[in-house]
Order: structure tokens, then C-alpha cells, then sequence
């Protein structure tokens, strides 16, 4: 099991000839003739011969790799969206190694300096604050990034994005067309692009349908099941508690269900719910969850398309940036096919 692997130098032994002639037959170039290149691939077929790609990418300056950082894998939102980042990566030539920061800047400084020691060639980057140094660095040291899902104040960023404002007055305002007055919000920190937009169109809807905004039926913090349980019993708990919670991401929502199950209150009949992201857990049937599609998978392969294309081109002006349409994906979970009457909730 421990067995080394072989060298070129190994098999250019066996097959008696040059290192230089197994390098080229390998890597498929010219000055090689097809009978002794065939000879040389089965022999090295044979011993089982893996090329070393940070060997290779000394010569080439080609490593073929991209990193994409995350804030948690684990998080159903980042899986989807990586899927979409694989799968077109994978097509032009490209793998992917992932990391997670866990929501930490210094593990998102760290896993960039890994990375560009094992020799990626561009990030893709989903765990960035707006004001992260780190983004600044790379474009200052014209190193091909692009952002996705959230966007950096940086005049010179890449980014591929939701339009989270207008995601989340949709889903907001949809609430208010089923009846709700006291709609809470729990969403993001204000560090963060996609935690500042979603209050902000929540906010907006309040305002434009005649609502009165509540402080103490807002909750900021990060993108957790956590979060979302524990904002969610703290506002059940008031006396002025909300009718309706808009969880400005499917994770956070995933923790509203279960404080609410918890207290013994049933969606919708008793706590109306909606979420953003439409990861595919919100279609589960015991979930049934009214919420904004974000188009990851798509956001994903835009991000790979704008990443290729900085490398291919390596002008360190080149900035593209794209701004998907939200969805509205209408569920249960909203309560918009209960009776008028039962869109009140009694307090505990």
C-alpha cells in the first residue's frame, strides 16, 4: 500500500528511451513517433504513473485548478451553488478545491495563502465581507477573482449576484398581500451585501404598503440554523410577536421551524414563514417552504465563466459584473391558502 509511485525517469527506463521522450509522449507533444508514444502510455499505464501536476505547472504556468472558498459547505445553499461552480469548471478544463471559512476572516486569509502556494490559478469567492481586505489585495496584485452570491465595495470587483432588494420586497410584500400586518424579519449581518440588501427590501415593502416597522421584530446575525432558532424564539416570546417571519435565507428558516416546533406552533396556521435561497430542502413535502429563488446553479456557472475568461485574458482592468432576477416561489409555508380568518395568531 505504500508503494511509491513511478517517475518519468522510471519509465523512460523500461522503455528505453529519454526522459524527454516520455515527457513529450505524455503530454502529447510533437517530435514523437505514434508507435514509440503508444509504447511509452502503455508502460506507464502499466506502472500505474500519475503525472505531477505541481511539477507540470512550473512549465505550463497552468495548474488547472481554482479554488472556491465558501463560509460552510455543509450549508445546503453553498453545496447547490458549488454544484453549478463544478460542473462548469470541470467543462473548460478545470477541478476545484474547496474550502469553508465557518464566517471567519482570518481562515479566509489563510485558506487564500494555501491556495496560491499549491498554485490555483483564480478564486471564486463566497465568503466575503463588503469591506474584506483580501479582495483589494488580490486585484491589486492582479490575480483573476470573482465573487459570487455576495459583492465586495471594491470599484474593481467581479461579482455575480442576486438582486437580494428586490428578492426579498417580494417576498415581504407577498406576506402582505395574505394578510399579515406584524411581519418580523431575520436575516444577515449588516457586514454583509446580502444581509444589508434583503433588510433593506424587507424595510421598503413595510413602508410602501402603509406598515409600521418594528425594531424589536428584527433580528441580524449570520446565516445559521442558529441564528434563525434563536431570533425566532425571541420574538414568539413577546407580547407584540410577529404573525408572519421572513428568514432572509432557507438555513435561517430551517431554524424558525424548529423553535416553532419547539413552542408547539404550527406553519402556517399559527406562524406564517417564508425564506430566500429555494435550496432543494425547501421543497421537502414536510417543509413546503414559500420562498426566492436565487438561481445558484446558474449563478455558479456565470461566476466560472467570468473567472476563465480573467485568466484567458489577463487584463487587470477587466471587470464584469452581473446581477441576476430573483423568483418568488410560492408554497405553503406562507399560509396564502389559509382562510382570512385564520391569519391571526393567538399569543402564548
Amino acid at each position: 500500500m505504500n508503494k511509491k509511485l513511478p517517475t518519468i525517469k522510471e519509465i523512460a527506463k523500461v522503455a528505453n528511451v529519454s526522459a524527454m521522450t516520455v515527457s513529450r509522449a505524455l503530454n502529447k507533444s510533437p517530435g514523437v513517433r505514434e508507435q514509440t508514444r503508444k509504447k511509452i502510455v502503455k508502460i506507464a499505464n502499466r506502472l500505474n504513473y500519475r503525472p505531477n501536476r505541481i511539477a507540470r505547472s512550473l512549465v505550463s504556468k497552468k495548474s488547472g485548478l481554482i479554488s472556491l472558498i465558501v463560509e460552510d459547505i455543509r450549508n445546503q445553499f453553498f453545496a447547490e451553488l458549488a454544484r453549478g461552480i463544478e460542473d462548469h469548471a470541470r467543462e473548460n478544463g478545470y477541478n476545484i478545491i474547496f474550502c469553508s471559512t465557518d464566517n471567519d476572516t482570518a481562515s479566509l486569509k489563510s485558506n487564500i495563502r494555501l491556495m496560491m502556494e499549491i498554485g490555483v490559478e483564480g478564486f471564486i469567492l463566497a465568503a466575503v465581507r463588503l469591506n474584506e481586505p483580501i479582495v483589494a489585495e488580490l486585484i491589486d496584485q492582479k490575480f483573476p477573482v470573482v465573487l459570487v452570491n455576495r459583492k465586495s465595495r471594491h470599484d474593481r470587483a467581479n461579482y455575480v449576484v442576486v438582486n437580494n432588494y428586490t428578492g426579498a420586497y417580494q417576498v415581504t410584500e407577498h406576506l402582505i398581500k395574505c394578510g399579515y400586518q406584524k411581519i418580523g424579519v431575520i436575516t444577515g449581518a449588516a457586514n454583509l451585501s446580502t444581509g444589508i440588501e434583503r433588510y433593506d427590501g424587507y424595510r421598503q415593502a413595510l413602508a410602501d404598503n402603509g406598515l409600521k416597522f418594528s425594531k424589536e421584530l428584527v433580528s441580524q446575525g449570520p446565516f445559521t440554523k442558529a441564528h434563525g432558532r434563536a431570533a425566532a424564539e425571541t420574538m414568539l416570546a413577546l407580547q407584540n410577536c410577529p404573525e408572519a417571519i421572513f428568514a432572509a435565507s432557507d438555513n435561517l428558516a430551517l431554524g424558525v421551524i424548529e423553535a416553532a416546533a419547539d413552542l408547539g406552533l404550527r406553519i402556517p396556521d399559527d406562524i406564517a414563514l417564508v425564506g430566500f435561497d429555494d435550496t432543494a430542502l425547501s421543497a421537502n413535502p414536510k417543509i413546503k417552504l414559500t420562498t426566492v429563488s436565487q438561481k445558484k446553479y446558474e449563478m455558479g456557472e456565470l461566476g466560472v465563466k467570468i473567472l476563465i475568461d480573467q485568466i484567458n485574458r489577463q487584463e487587470s482592468e477587466y471587470v464584469n459584473r452581473i446581477v441576476l432576477e430573483p423568483q418568488l416561489v410560492i408554497r405553503e409555508s406562507c399560509g396564502c391558502h389559509l382562510p382570512q380568518m385564520k391569519k391571526r395568531r393567538v399569543h402564548l
